[in-house]
């Protein structure tokens, strides 16, 4: 079910006048796990089996670890097989056919039957909230998991199509608590979902006809034409993205629970750093913490500080999508950042003007973060490399 259809208005109708009307305090979490099940189930029934399932796992590989106590030997075995089968069932579904397409396009003959699989609703947002509950309670940051909690957790339907990511440490206490949101916030809530809706439909959506040389490119276009459709791309994913959190967001708060913002005016930060703190928050948060950081982070020299950024960025790319522009969009963000680590150390800190930080170079900053992050989403948006390599041509004027 998608926010912006009159399926989910209906929905959405429906659910928050039961909840605030009929639904008693103390039943508001079945409630919102009931609610949930239908919002999936309407998708693709068969794949709401798979999502209770690798809950269930997760629960329960959660529980073990709790039990297990301070014993590390078998917290570690825990872990292990939990994050195991949770990743692997979201690599069969998400990247089974990438890798066979992969192995057929180097060999140049079909080696590998391409299977055609139909990808879970959601599927990369859930695992990874359930990764991050496994990683926590591993580490003492979760110290105890209760069924109604977890079950509401997975289930809340705001945030299983396109998150923002939650965690579970700050989402759990506000379930005690449903049904105690003073009515006078409420209107805001709805005004954030209004918002949404309106970056959605009258910005996103408006820009689609501009992006037609970045999406098909050809000879039909000018290098102009494709500088208009970069920034008009730049425009849409924004808009597109930010709306759609915003309703989820804004939802979220009608039914009395907080959830983590996810976009901070991203196109004003003035390097690439920056961006990454303000872009997506809960998907580059959960990448620095459960990816970036285990790899080592920056505690191992400036070389393998460097490499860790590339391979946290790869994922961070093929986690958006199973195609090599989607690394190949990563990596370009990594070496941003291995980049603006060096500049940083090596030049910023030794000129006083660039330390300072005046208007011009803030200026010059804006710019030259915008037109990095507008590059790359040439790699974002379109579907093969050779496409990539004409769009970068055009714009270089050839």
């Amino acid at each position: 079910m998608i926010f912006n259809t009159w399926v989910f208005a209906l929905f959405g109708c429906v659910v928050l006048t039961l909840y605030w009307t009929i639904v008693p305090p103390r039943g508001k979490p079945l409630f919102l796990i009931g609610a949930g099940l239908v919002f999936y189930a309407y998708s693709v029934p068969a794949y709401l089996l798979l999502i209770s399932l690798l809950g269930v796992v997760t629960f329960v590989t959660g529980r073990a670890m709790l039990r297990a106590g301070c014993s590390g030997g078998r917290r570690k075995a825990f872990l292990t097989v939990g994050v195991v089968l949770v990743v692997g069932v979201l690599v069969y579904f998400k990247y089974t056919k990438f890798f066979a397409l992969t192995i057929d396009q180097v060999a140049r003959r079909d080696l590998v039957p391409v299977p055609s699989i139909v990808v879970p609703l959601a599927i990369s947002f859930f695992t990874f909230e359930f990764v991050h509950v496994l990683v926590d309670i591993y580490y003492g940051k979760i110290r105890e998991l209760r069924a109604l909690d977890f079950a509401v957790f997975t289930m809340f339907f705001p945030t299983l199509v396109a998150g923002p990511i939650k965690r579970f440490q700050s989402f759990a206490p506000q379930i005690a608590a449903l049904g105690s949101t003073p009515h006078e916030k409420l209107l805001l809530h709805g005004y954030r979902v209004a918002v949404g809706l309106a970056k959605k439909y009258i910005i996103a959506d408006s820009m689609t006809l501009l992006t037609q040389p970045i999406l098909t490119p050809g000879t039909p276009y000018g290098p102009f034409d494709y500088w208009i459709g970069m920034l008009a791309y730049a425009a849409k994913i924004y808009f597109d993205f930010s709306g759609y959190s915003d309703i989820a967001i804004g939802f979220a708060g009608l039914l009395g629970v907080a959830i983590p913002e996810n976009f901070e005016r991203p196109y004003w930060a003035q390097n690439i750093s920056q961006f990454w703190r303000r872009w997506h928050v809960s998907l580059s948060s959960w990448i620095r913490d459960y990816v970036f950081i285990p790899l080592g982070g920056s505690q191992r020299g400036r070389l393998m500080t460097s490499i860790n950024l590339f391979l946290a960025m790869a994922i961070a790319g093929l986690w958006h999508g199973a195609a090599w522009t989607f690394v190949l969009w990563g990596l370009w963000h990594g070496v941003g950042l291995a980049a603006h680590r060096l500049w940083s150390a090596g030049v910023v800190s030794r000129f006083q003007a660039l330390a300072a930080g005046t208007p011009a170079v803030r200026a010059v900053s804006l710019a030259a973060t915008f037109l990095f992050v507008c590059f790359g989403w040439v790699l974002f948006a379109t579907s093969t490399m050779a496409n990539a390599a004409q769009i970068y041509l055009h714009l270089c004027g050839r």
